[in-house]
């Protein structure tokens, strides 16, 4: 399905840590993937469904919105960057498939290094870019080879991706689920059972989960105010998209705010 469709790959932090027994951060999500390479040592990340190993020499790939909770057991060093990987209709492909619940073999330590190392250099020097998104496509190959994605959106996704990328364009506006069910060319019941067995959630959960992700990357990002993020992401009642968020998030905006420090600068 992804070799049909061209990627845009975003990379938004990257750093070198020496993680030890105080690695215990508090469990949040980020609208964004990390991709964490052990060099070596042991740790261990719980999510939802299921945890994962972190073993040297591996690789790890933690996936968009999730809620992570990060363990060391023995001192360990590793390079990890967080990233967006999207399809033209704006849906992230960890949002479509699943990645590997095992740690995936990798020795190699350049393309971690060559990723790094952009971030860190003050001039924003072309050469450099251009090798650390190789680098990245390099790190996700394998990852990718390993993930898996349902029959039902990889028979469907050409139908999915009209529907995906209408949310994307007009996702600040009031998207009604007859609107949806038009350009899918049947019933709003019909589409909502269609759209909700194939994607795993409903149509306006999938809404309100892209527009709370847009709040998220705002929240981390800017500096504007949290009733101008709300108006910014579609919702008229800063109130009522405070209430969203916390539902979504488990956090009021103004607290996820404050969880930048733990892996944002």
């Amino acid at each position: 399905m992804l070799s049909a469709h061209s990627l845009d790959l975003k990379i938004i932090r990257s750093y070198w840590q020496s993680p030890d027994a105080n690695w215990l951060y508090p469990s949040y999500q980020r609208p964004y993937n990390w991709l964490i390479h052990t060099l070596s040592g042991e740790g261990v990340v719980r999510m939802k469904n299921h945890s994962i190993e972190l073993l040297p020499n591996t690789l790890a790939l933690l996936p968009l919105n999730q809620q992570c909770h990060y363990q060391c057991i023995k001192p360990m060093e590793i390079g990890a960057f967080a990233f967006t990987l999207e399809l033209p209709s704006g849906a992230d492909v960890f949002q479509l498939y699943q990645p590997p619940k095992h740690p995936v073999d990798y020795s190699n330590e350049q393309p971690i290094s060559n990723i790094i190392e952009w971030q860190n250099t003050d001039v924003e020097v072309n050469e450099k870019y251009f090798q650390a998104l190789a680098s990245a496509y390099k790190l996700l190959t394998p990852i990718i080879q390993k993930s898996q994605v349902s029959k039902g959106i990889e028979t469907h996704y050409i139908r999915l991706e009209k529907i995906f990328s209408y949310i994307e364009q007009h996702l600040t506006e009031d998207i009604q689920i007859p609107q949806l069910a038009a350009l899918h060319g049947t019933s709003t019941a019909h589409f909502s059972r269609w759209f909700s067995s194939i994607v795993e959630t409903s149509p306006k959960q999938y809404i309100n989960q892209k527009r709370i992700d847009l709040a998220c990357k705002k929240l981390l990002l800017t500096d504007d105010r949290i009733d101008s993020i709300a108006y910014q992401c579609g919702y008229e009642d800063p109130l009522y998209f405070s209430k969203s968020f916390k539902r979504i998030t488990s956090l009021t905006p103004r607290d996820y705010r404050k969880t930048k420090r733990y892996d944002l600068p």
